[in-house]
């Protein structure tokens, strides 16, 4: 009878644990929709995407609140962009970033101020969700990251003994989090200049891990991407970044001539050549990722398929 009542309960846990995934590839899937809308001036469509994308998961990303509150904006819609931008800060939206070029009508109105008034308390909220004391030390992680690669302070030795700290450091932090990534939900969302860019981010460190390292983090940060604790982007980034020099593709010029071509398995730079496209938009649909064609688009680059 008790093994009976385990294999229900792991098989309880499994389920779920599938339906939460499959929820935030939805949601990835959705938010897509919302900004290619947007991108082609059909805001009040791109508006009823994200209404639909903030139901199918608990805690949806500031970065999309932001971004659905500038499209609101474009609708002079300004209690919807005073809730999007609200919720935005409650999930540690800077309000240095709420800028009046993109929200002059919605400056004009009632709500501003009343967004003003509530900036404390909405950034108190914020920290009174997260683990402060670990989100600082991470920063501080991330900060000797840097400091260990710039010219004046920094040198291999010091470089070296930086990584192997921040490595074994966030193994720890990893199995005191019950085996799981200090994603967005324990030290935050660190964006600060959006969701493409990595600047203070978490997954900055691990672009400069080995690649055995990343190997052993991968599946923690897999996990994270599809338990919506961190971009899709930002996990295909450090894949990206870590292979470039491994991902070579051979092709055969109109002239004959053999070229050698150093490329991207997912496509997360930008003006670069993915190897496999076909291949890399199956690996970007298993974790979130917005086709090559949409993300180049709102990236306002391009890419090249070297097959």
């Amino acid at each position: 009878m008790k093994k009976y009542i385990l294999i229900l309960v792991c098989f309880a846990c499994f389920f779920t644990v599938r339906v939460y995934s499959q929820n935030y590839l939805e949601y990835y899937k959705k938010i897509n929709d919302a900004e290619i809308n947007n991108l082609n001036g059909n805001y009040a469509k791109s508006d009823s995407l994200y209404h639909i994308a903030f139901t199918l998961v608990k805690k949806p990303f500031k970065e999309d609140y932001f971004l659905a509150a500038k499209n609101s904006e474009k609708l002079g819609d300004c209690q919807t962009t005073y809730n999007h931008l609200q919720l935005s800060l409650k999930n540690g939206l800077s309000f240095k970033r709420i800028k009046t070029k993109d929200f002059r009508n919605f400056k004009e109105s009632t709500f501003w101020r009343k967004l003003k008034a509530e900036k404390k308390q909405l950034e108190e909220t914020y920290l009174s969700n997260i683990n402060v004391s670990l989100r600082d030390e991470i920063r501080e992680m991330i900060k000797q990251d840097q400091k260990a690669r710039r010219p004046i302070f920094g040198s291999w030795k010091q470089t070296k003994k930086t990584d192997y700290y921040n490595y074994n450091r966030l193994l720890k932090i990893i199995e005191e989090n019950n085996n799981k990534w200090p994603g967005f939900s324990i030290i935050g969302e660190n964006t600060p200049k959006g969701k493409y860019d990595v600047t203070d981010n978490i997954s900055l460190m691990l672009l400069h891990f080995k690649r055995k390292q990343i190997k052993t983090l991968k599946p923690y940060i897999l996990d994270a991407v599809l338990k919506g604790e961190m971009y899709p982007y930002h996990f295909a980034r450090i894949i990206d970044y870590k292979y470039f020099g491994d991902a070579i593709k051979i092709t055969k010029e109109s002239s004959g001539k053999i070229k050698i071509n150093t490329c991207n398995k997912y496509g997360t730079y930008l003006n670069t050549k993915i190897c496999d496209c076909k291949k890399a938009e199956i690996e970007r649909e298993k974790i979130g990722f917005e086709p090559l064609k949409d993300y180049y688009r709102k990236r306002k680059s391009k890419f090249k398929c070297l097959k």
